[in-house]
């Protein structure tokens, strides 16, 4: 769920136009587009890998909870939401609107709240790795 309230934020938290993470450490720039395209596929990476073992936990089976890939993909999934939250705090922190001196916007809010959801996803997959390897331990 949070991870589908991330991607909306993302896509539409510009007064619903596109938001970003940002990812430039000159905030007088553009967004970088690099950090915005890793930023896209987490996003969609994870909810689509999160998706399919909703769904094999649907069909009753647990089997893929024994297996080390598992483990493997919830640990790069922490980092890759701790980074990609990182980014997005560290650069709508230092936002400044077109009126500079305004100290609350709703695009810095948004902002925040992404990179914030973001941090919250990484700390969920990072217990998520921990089950996991406990079950991988215990029955490999």
């Amino acid at each position: 769920v949070i991870n589908i309230v991330v991607l909306i934020i993302y896509r539409t938290g510009y007064g619903g136009d596109f938001l970003g993470i940002g990812g430039t450490w000159n905030l007088n720039e553009e967004k970088s587009p690099d950090a915005e395209i890793v930023a896209s596929g987490v996003f969609v990476g994870f909810i689509i890998y999160t998706g399919v073992q909703l769904l094999t936990f649907g069909f009753g089976t647990t089997k893929h909870k024994y297996e080390l890939s598992d483990t493997i993909m919830n640990v790069v999934g922490t980092f890759m939401w701790v980074a990609v939250g990182g980014t997005a705090l560290h650069y709508w922190h230092g936002y400044l609107a077109e009126h500079d001196f305004e100290n609350i916007t709703s695009e810095r809010t948004a902002g925040l709240a992404l990179g914030a959801l973001c941090v919250i996803n990484g700390a969920l997959y990072l217990a998520d790795s921990v089950l996991a390897f406990i079950h991988y331990t215990k029955y490999a």
